[in-house]
């Protein structure tokens, strides 16, 4: 049953009313009950059809239905509204947040239109079971793959909704993480490295060459595995009620892990380097033995000194125990203490992929905070995605299992972007 929101009616019975006042020629000045020109108009409209969007998401999120797809384009993904952007994704290099995956290899050729509205779910049941009854699309697209040494390549349009399950969970991607789809196992991106200064000059006098400066940094696909055991009778009798299940499944375990790496990675093969151990960030650190948060003044100066380099903060990351220290902060009348507005527009993410059992001196229960304009962190992916089915090694407990293999990498665009607060203590 849909689920009824009455803002979402108002404002589509408002939207039919501005064009049913404008007649079918579109002449807006016949509209009554608007003020102001034109331009306020059509930007009413703009605003009216942006906000049936986002409510018809809300309702389709509400109904449980993570497929929801609106006239536009726009797709709901495991909660995250991506919108459909059409032929701006066709060779597209990196995607932004917001920007699907599942889209972008549409646009670029590497998915068949007639295969989009594949079910994970039905694809892995029909593995498991033989039984591929309402599930003719999923097994054409299994017998169109490459079929390995115990492993199945995911059908590309399957590969890529795990992605974008995958990115609606993961801190990094609501932060505003670029995603850069690798279509081989190697790849460069230039980015600007020096960009030179405008010089005055008399009349008549020669200009200053002043050149920018280019180098690229090297995605490396990287080897990524997790594994998922499921009960038979799970397969064996799960409806479409139980849709989602084992797709988010594989999706929450991707996104912890690329989570983890992208904050903390080592950098030690086979692991990608993530923001902490990445040359040229700002490390902030905070006595000896660390320190116990007293005010909002770490995240004030961390954002300070990413704006005196030159980028804009949008969001900071870290432990769920940062987050309560800050909420318990009251001022000598005992009341709460509210977030200085500097900070007010800019969000504190909380993951358990920041530890806090870390040892700094003589402390042994230190974490971190993790300050960037996150648009400068890459993460790259193949899209390639492969299951292998283990069939008897948990056939005691009538379970099966898969591995899932995943290729990404993490790089920094501008390290500089980037400042990580260490030895924080409750």
């Amino acid at each position: 049953m849909d689920v009824y929101f009455p803002a979402l009616e108002a404002a589509k019975a408002e939207l039919k009313r501005i064009i049913d006042e404008a007649g079918p020629d579109g002449d807006l000045r016949r509209v009554k009950c608007i003020d102001g020109t034109i331009a306020d108009k059509l930007a009413r409209i703009r605003a009216l059809n942006s906000q049936v969007d986002s409510l018809k998401a809300t309702e389709a999120a509400a109904s449980g239905v993570y497929g929801y797809e609106s006239g536009d384009g726009a797709r709901l993904v495991s909660g995250t509204l991506y919108r459909d952007q059409g032929a701006g994704l066709q060779g597209a290099l990196t995607l932004t947040k917001g920007q699907s995956v599942s889209r972008w290899m549409k646009s670029n050729g590497h998915s068949d239109p007639d295969t989009e509205n594949l079910s994970f779910d039905r694809y892995v049941k029909g593995l498991v079971t033989g039984n591929w009854k309402g599930a003719d699309a999923e097994r054409k697209a299994m017998n169109e793959g490459t079929l390995t040494a115990g492993g199945h390549v995911v059908p590309t349009p399957l590969a890529g909704s795990i992605i974008d399950m995958a990115r609606s969970q993961m801190r990094v991607a609501q932060a505003g993480a670029t995603f850069v789809p690798m279509t081989s196992s190697t790849l460069k991106v230039p980015r600007l490295t020096a960009e030179g200064t405008p010089a005055w000059r008399n009349e008549n006098a020669a200009i200053t060459d002043t050149d920018l400066a280019f180098d690229a940094v090297t995605f490396q696909a990287r080897s990524m595995a997790r594994m998922v055991k499921l009960s038979r009778e799970l397969f064996e009798d799960s409806d479409p009620s139980a849709e989602g299940i084992i797709a988010h499944s594989f999706a929450q375990q991707i996104a912890l892990e690329l989570d983890r790496v992208a904050l903390r990675g080592s950098g030690t093969a086979p692991e990608p380097r993530g923001v902490l151990n990445a040359p040229g960030i700002t490390i902030t650190t905070h006595g000896a033995n660390g320190a116990a948060i007293a005010n909002y003044d770490w995240w004030l100066d961390a954002v300070g000194t990413i704006r005196n380099n030159n980028f804009e903060p949008n969001a900071q990351i870290q432990a769920p125990r940062s987050e309560t220290s800050l909420s318990k902060l009251k001022d000598a009348q005992n009341a709460y203490l509210a977030p200085p507005a500097a900070l007010a527009n800019i969000p504190r993410l909380n993951t358990k992929q920041v530890p806090t059992s870390l040892a700094v001196g003589t402390s042994t229960d230190c974490s971190e905070i993790y300050t960037a304009d996150w648009r400068m962190l890459g993460i790259g992916f193949r899209t390639g995605f492969q299951l292998e089915f283990l069939r008897e090694r948990y056939a005691d407990n009538l379970q099966v299992a898969f591995l899932a293999h995943l290729r990404a990498d993490v790089q920094l665009f501008q390290p500089t972007a980037f400042v990580v607060d260490t030895g924080v203590r409750a």
